[in-house]
């Protein structure tokens, strides 16, 4: 039996980093060496008590590594090749598996939530989850894949058209993906609301129109920024129990569309008269799907290949595997100035 080091965690904003057992790699598997994993906003969640984790639980779902084994009938993977992980496990066989919707599927699980996750030096995986990393795409960028494929689906949900314009309520990570993967996707004008002044620094930096401070005076201040054309396409990305739902049916054109990203924590209320008025259509983002031939992953993997430079810049923190508490720690503390903290395996 071989170990390796796994972080899990015990509660009460706890981590302990201990040796395990290191998978073995099944039939139709694949043995990844984790090189990089992300800290997800709903790792957060769970971090804080919020939502709740198993006992001795693993997270770590945003993965990108090197294959270390394939399992027999795997072809296509090649042993050192450069990976990320679409950390979705799936039936393959129901009717939402065989249309492409096998975000659906009655049977999914999640790495790092219902399944043992990366934080960790290996993680094994069915092959079906394994995307070869583009030239010039390393494992730092290829970790933020995962949370880019989020916002690309998002917004290929609502169809985001060429020369739409697009308002991103909230600046975390999947806030500022969803500026990325909507100006990649064709969007003229890109308007953001952040909390932090650095976030909105990064939005900007990322070819935002406008950074608007979220807080009181946001929606006057939007309305102004948008001139007469408020956006065809307002993404929802903070969740929690805020009031942005309310705001994007508020703020979003005539006909428009809503992307609903943000994971919210309790109900929340709605105009519903003025959404009827206004011909609202709001659609729910779980994690990414296959809408045509190419799914939502591989046009998060080409948009990635563009977008190098832009996606490292996220990266504010970096933090070893035996120093994952710091590193939550960081990344939940906004005076930091964190946007993205990776764990480097």
């Amino acid at each position: 039996m071989t170990t390796m080091q796994a972080a899990t965690y015990s509660g009460g904003q706890r981590f302990e980093v201990t040796k395990v057992e290191t998978p073995e790699v099944q039939p139709g598997g694949v043995l990844v060496r984790v090189r990089n994993c992300g800290i997800c906003g709903s790792d957060l969640h769970m971090y804080r008590g919020e939502f709740p984790a198993a006992p001795d639980m693993r997270m770590g779902h945003e993965i990108a590594g090197e294959v270390a084994a394939v399992g027999e009938g795997v072809s296509g993977l090649e042993i050192g090749q450069t990976v990320a992980i679409e950390p979705v496990e799936v039936c393959r066989q129901c009717d939402f598996c065989v249309s492409g919707r096998y975000q659906l599927c009655p049977e999914r699980k999640f790495l790092g939530i219902m399944l043992p996750g990366a934080f960790a030096e290996y993680v094994h995986v069915p092959a079906y989850t394994v995307h070869p990393l583009p030239d010039g795409v390393d494992t730092e960028v290829g970790s933020l894949v995962e949370p880019l494929a989020v916002s690309v689906h998002g917004l290929r949900q609502v169809g985001l058209s060429f020369g739409e314009r697009v308002l991103v309520l909230g600046s975390g990570t999947i806030g500022l993906m969803a500026l990325v993967a909507a100006r990649a996707l064709g969007a003229s004008d890109v308007f953001v609301t952040a909390r932090y002044p650095h976030q909105a620094e990064a939005a900007l930096a990322l070819g935002a129109a406008k950074a608007i401070e979220a807080g009181d005076n946001a929606v006057q201040e939007l309305t102004a920024a948008f001139a007469g054309r408020p956006p065809e396409v307002v993404v929802e990305t903070v969740g929690g129990h805020a009031d942005t739902l309310g705001k994007a049916v508020e703020l979003v054109a005539m006909g428009g569309r809503i992307s609903i990203l943000g994971v919210f924590s309790q109900p929340v209320t709605i105009n519903a008269m003025v959404a009827v008025l206004k011909e609202v259509t709001m659609v729910g983002g779980i994690v990414y799907g296959r809408p045509n031939s190419r799914s939502d992953f591989e046009v998060a993997l080409e948009i990635a290949a563009r977008h190098v430079d832009e996606l490292r810049r996220l990266i504010t923190h970096r933090v070893a595997l035996a120093d994952i508490g710091q590193g939550f720690a960081t990344a939940a503390d906004k005076s930091q100035r964190s946007i993205k903290v990776t764990v480097e395996v």
